[in-house]
């Protein structure tokens, strides 16, 4: 990207990544995935620059992009909790959670954030162990035991 174009979106940024974030967040209701959304958002922006420089309405674009990024996003989570609660469900009689309820509020706690991260990439994101195991720079092994030990505390500490 040329100096120009890395001012122009400096700019954007600085001009609107807090509002951005606070449309996310009124919509998401959730911090870490509307500072999520708001960061793709810019990722997109600085892969469609050109296309960004030339719109009629830039904060428009960006905007636009980001509505569809947080229904990704929504999405997503609906499929990791749908995913984690039929884990166990013939051990389970709690019943779903309604759908307009933040997984990640209605989950916390329960493990922590970076096993949660882990089944989201597996479960929702569809890596492979391997996937993981080369993105972290860790044996194939040690991811199937990682995700392995997050379901089974994910299953005990759900039922208390």
């Amino acid at each position: 990207m040329d100096i120009k174009s890395t001012e122009f979106l400096k700019a954007l940024y600085m001009q609107q990544s807090k509002g951005m974030f606070r449309y996310a967040y009124s919509i998401l209701k959730d911090e870490y995935l509307a500072e999520d959304a708001v960061q793709e958002t810019f990722t997109a922006a600085c892969k469609n620059i050109e296309t960004l420089k030339t719109n009629t309405s830039p904060v428009g674009w960006l905007f636009e992009a980001l509505k569809r990024i947080m229904k990704r996003l929504r999405s997503e989570e609906f499929k990791l909790r749908k995913h984690i609660l039929t884990l166990d469900k013939s051990q389970s009689d709690t019943p779903a959670a309604p759908d307009d309820i933040n997984p990640v509020i209605l989950f916390d706690g329960v493990i922590p954030r970076g096993e949660l991260d882990l089944l989201n990439k597996i479960y929702v994101h569809g890596y492979t162990y391997k996937d993981l195991a080369d993105e972290m720079g860790v044996p194939l092994s040690n991811i199937a035991m990682k995700a392995k030990r997050a379901k089974e505390k994910f299953r005990h500490n759900y039922k208390e």
